[in-house]
């Protein structure tokens, strides 16, 4: 739920409207990046960027410097930062997609070019950057397609080579889907195996023979297709991820530990699949398998956050049982369950509305603070819409969506300082509700306010 409120604000703002110094300063960094003046651009950027901190055009063009300059990593953040500061801009979009791309982040620059095709439908090179992007994580039915449309739109004579390129991944990707094609309809005929819930003691480690969750026990009859290996068992797990069926990429992830019981990504990639499912028990038990078994230390440190966010979940469930029908607070949940779908659909006003109501059956109600924060930053009711969060951060401080709220709030409200000691808290929460994608933003935009020499407060705020 508190993915719904504080983590959609960046995107209800818009761009910030850039000052005459600003744009001038902008215009500059044009003009050098035109010419390959890398440096005299940057810091033409950065001086756009401390005149006007959320200047869209400026971030996008700080992040075709970095990218210039090797720096890929940094330039994602930048593009990202733009992609933050006005969600229309195709440049950054096409931008974070090619830098994305070329940095070996296939999710993320398919990600980018699937929003920019949506924004540019008529430009094909976002549909070969789709189709590169794809490819890279071995989805070979939409890569096809992208590459389709790329070849359909493409007529300028320059691009021919890149036409004949796509036409070869085609043929290459086609191929492959045949073959794939005839390995599931072997493993289709195998015989399947009876559902079982799992019971008694704990396998031993590195054991096949754990019984499997209904959820995942059909898969082990995939392990059995001749020719079957884990490798091409998590590519398959993969796609039914990305395609939203978290239960079928379980399955495969399975079936590739029947074949590898200690391959570390299937582990954890299995416990990303039973964690969508709010099997948070069988999650944890993947990933604290992965901190024994892999070689890895950041991996292992990943794993075990996992671990440690899963526990907290289940913790939280547990401590708090839904509420008796009648109640105060099961009506303060229906209204607040009815404020976050209009949220969703971005009808704020009535979201205000009935998270009101929520909050007028239950004042101790955190998450509709939170949710009702979000709503008024759609409103751009931002006075409101910090005292909100900050309500919610009083009423549950153990939170991380309230800080990001605070600091879209805040920003907006030009009280940069606030902003970034706010942003500088969200990245380095370690909140059961955090993400990894917002913490990046939260980065990014600390570091543009401390380029803009604005100072963050080393108090922490009042709860």
């Amino acid at each position: 739920m508190s993915s719904v409120t504080a983590l959609a604000l960046a995107a209800l703002l818009g761009a910030s409207s850039p000052s005459p110094q600003a744009r001038a300063a902008f215009q500059r960094g044009e003009k050098a990046l035109e010419a390959g003046q890398l440096d005299e651009a940057a810091q033409a950027y950065q001086e756009a960027l401390k005149a006007t901190p959320n200047y869209a055009e400026a971030l996008n063009g700080l992040g075709s410097v970095l990218f210039r300059q090797g720096k890929r990593a940094d330039a994602m953040a930048k593009f990202q930062a733009a992609i933050v500061a006005d969600p229309g801009m195709k440049l950054a979009y096409f931008n974070l997609g090619y830098a994305a791309r070329k940095n070996g982040d296939f999710v993320v620059a398919a990600q980018a070019y699937e929003t920019y095709v949506k924004l540019d439908p008529s430009d094909p090179d976002g549909y070969y950057g789709l189709g590169e992007s794809y490819r890279g994580q071995g989805k070979a039915e939409p890569a096809v397609k992208a590459y389709q449309t790329y070849i359909s739109l493409e007529n300028r004579p320059s691009e021919q080579r890149f036409v004949e390129k796509a036409k070869e991944y085609v043929a290459q990707l086609k191929a492959q889907q045949t073959s794939g094609a005839s390995a599931a309809a072997v493993a289709a005929s195998a015989p399947a195996v009876p559902a079982t819930k799992a019971a008694g003691p704990a396998p031993a480690p590195g054991s096949s023979a754990a019984a499997l969750p209904p959820s995942t026990a059909a898969a082990a009859s995939v392990a059995a297709a001749p020719g079957a290996t884990a490798a091409a068992l998590i590519t398959e797990g993969d796609r039914a991820l990305a395609a939203g069926n978290a239960a079928a990429a379980a399955q495969s992830y399975q079936a590739a530990l029947q074949l590898e019981p200690t391959n570390v990504e299937a582990l954890f990639k299995q416990g990303n699949a039973l964690a969508k499912q709010k099997d948070y028990k069988g999650a944890i038990e993947k990933w604290e398998r992965v901190v024994q078994v892999s070689p890895d230390p950041a991996t292992r440190q990943s794993a075990q956050q996992n671990v440690d966010k899963a526990r907290a979940r289940l913790s939280a469930a547990a401590a708090t049982p839904a509420p008796a029908a009648g109640t105060p607070q099961a009506t303060a949940r229906e209204a607040y369950e009815r404020g976050v779908r209009l949220v969703v659909s971005r009808d704020y006003a009535a979201a205000v509305q009935a998270l009101t109501e929520a909050l007028a059956a239950d004042p101790t109600l955190a998450v509709a603070y939170t949710a009702r924060g979000s709503a008024n930053v759609g409103l751009r009711r931002f006075y409101e819409a910090a005292a909100d969060y900050q309500d919610a951060l009083r009423l549950d401080p153990s939170r991380a969506s309230p800080l990001y709220g605070l600091a879209v709030a805040y920003a907006a409200l030009g009280r940069t300082a606030d902003a970034r000691t706010y942003y500088e808290r969200y990245a380095a929460s370690t909140a059961p509700d955090v993400r990894a994608d917002f913490q990046a933003t939260a980065r990014s935009k600390s570091a543009a306010l401390a380029a803009a020499g604005v100072g963050g407060s080393p108090t922490p705020p009042a709860r």
